[in-house]
């Protein structure tokens, strides 16, 4: 298992938490490096740069996927941006495993995971105060990210998900190393804040999803 007992256990208490030296390293530069050169991993359905711009390129010769952001653009765009791919829950085989665990943990759920990256030493922006449609496992995988987490909630009839400011203080304030991990409940207000170079995987957990959860059988050859 790659979630502890212990781990589990506050988990299943749904109230934020912190979880410091929590994980070993499930994901690497590298294997991002890899996925930012595949090319169908980066569909504009898939990979998000996070600025509000639109992007458009021609198409290429012999490219059965066409909706994929250029390398070429992508060079200039990571230096500037926060960014993240979603549907990523089988970009290996711990992070899978971890989706599969908390799947286990929660009946009736299906969890993917969402893999953000920061490749310069600083950067503003980002999401801002905020809160998810669903509860988040959040590791840091490289650099460090300053983390804000409220054990305050947007009301059921909210759905403005980004304020700019609340009037209760955290209860965690830290500073997320390698193998730290935070567990934001679904609707819980948090915000993340580059320190450095990062790069950490998100678990959303959702409920009551159309489809069944995805299939975690891991093909060995």
């Amino acid at each position: 298992m790659l979630i502890s007992k212990e781990i589990r256990k506050h988990i299943l208490e749904i109230k934020p938490n912190y979880f410091p030296q929590a994980f070993p390293k499930i994901f690497s530069w590298k294997e991002l490096e890899n996925l930012l050169n595949l090319r169908p991993f980066v569909n504009a359905t898939r990979f998000k740069i996070i600025n509000g711009k639109g992007y458009n390129w021609n198409r290429q010769a012999w490219m059965s996927d066409i909706n994929c952001f250029p390398p070429s653009l992508l060079a200039d765009e990571l230096k500037e941006h926060h960014c993240y791919f979603s549907d990523s829950s089988r970009v290996n085989k711990d992070i899978n495993a971890i989706c599969s665990e908390l799947e286990n943990m929660f009946e009736n759920s299906a969890v993917d995971a969402h893999i953000y990256f920061t490749i310069a030493d600083i950067l503003e922006g980002g999401f801002g105060i905020h809160w998810d449609y669903s509860h988040n496992l959040i590791v840091q995988i490289e650099g460090g990210t300053r983390f804000l987490l409220w054990d305050y909630y947007a009301d059921e009839k909210e759905t403005e998900r980004v304020v700019n400011s609340l009037p209760v203080d955290p209860v965690y304030d830290v500073i997320l190393n390698p193998g730290d991990a935070v567990f934001v409940p679904l609707r819980s207000y948090h915000k993340a804040i580059s320190q450095s170079k990062r790069l950490s995987v998100s678990f959303p957990i959702s409920f009551g999803e159309n489809s069944p959860p995805q299939d975690r059988y891991w093909l060995e050859i």
